[in-house]
């Protein structure tokens, strides 16, 4: 019998697919933001990912 995943491990990985998924979805618009030259639309994802790379570090440098 395997052992049961424990809540704060279901929370964890719940977060973890969040962030994943959230920098997976905002890189997928950055490149075709580039690709289409969009250049303002560009900047916007690139900042949206500065302010999500500087939480998830933040949320890395509390837990130590």
């Amino acid at each position: 019998m395997s052992n049961p995943i424990s809540a704060d491990d279901i929370q964890a990985i719940n977060h973890i697919n969040y962030v994943s998924n959230s920098v997976h979805s905002l890189t997928d618009d950055l490149y075709e933001d580039l690709m289409d030259r969009d250049h303002d639309k560009a900047k916007l994802k690139a900042k949206n990912i500065i302010i999500l790379m500087n939480d998830l570090i933040k949320s890395l440098s509390d837990e130590v």
